[in-house]
């Protein structure tokens, strides 16, 4: 049974782009005006195209998926990769802080997920997550 909206699976790819844009705007915290010129520098402008159609696609914009949910899965493929380089990882744990995961919570889901993707992924995955929490933690003032 597809139980997927028909807006959500839209054929008009300009539509489809501007979606995908919109949302790797999101994820790194970037304006969207200047994220295709960014994403083709980064990876060339025939893959920055086919990411931004594929973020524009019903994945990202299914309602059955809140986005808290939807960075804990991709927090997770992204460990069980070993994809922990800072930008990729970092901006999908930041994402999650900012839709109400704690970072109790991510260390719980790192631990967990270790059992299943190894030592080696889980701890580097791990450290991402105390990296950002570190950097999102408040600063307290020197002692006087």
């Amino acid at each position: 049974m597809n139980d997927t909206p028909d807006s959500y699976r839209t054929t008009d790819l300009a539509q489809r782009r501007e979606r995908g844009i919109a949302a790797y705007a999101r994820i790194f915290d970037a304006p969207e005006e200047t994220l295709p010129a960014a994403m083709a520098r980064l990876v060339g402008p025939l893959f920055a195209e086919e990411v931004f159609l594929a973020a524009g696609g019903p994945a990202w914009y299914h309602p059955a998926i809140t986005d808290r949910e939807r960075h804990l899965v991709i927090i997770t493929a992204l460990a069980a990769q070993g994809v922990v380089d800072s930008d990729r990882l970092d901006s999908h744990i930041q994402q999650a802080l900012r839709a109400g995961v704690d970072y109790e919570s991510l260390a719980a889901m790192m631990t967990l997920v270790t059992n299943y993707i190894g030592q080696a992924y889980g701890s580097q995955a791990m450290q991402a997550v105390q990296r950002v929490a570190d950097s999102n933690a408040p600063t307290s003032a020197p002692d006087s």
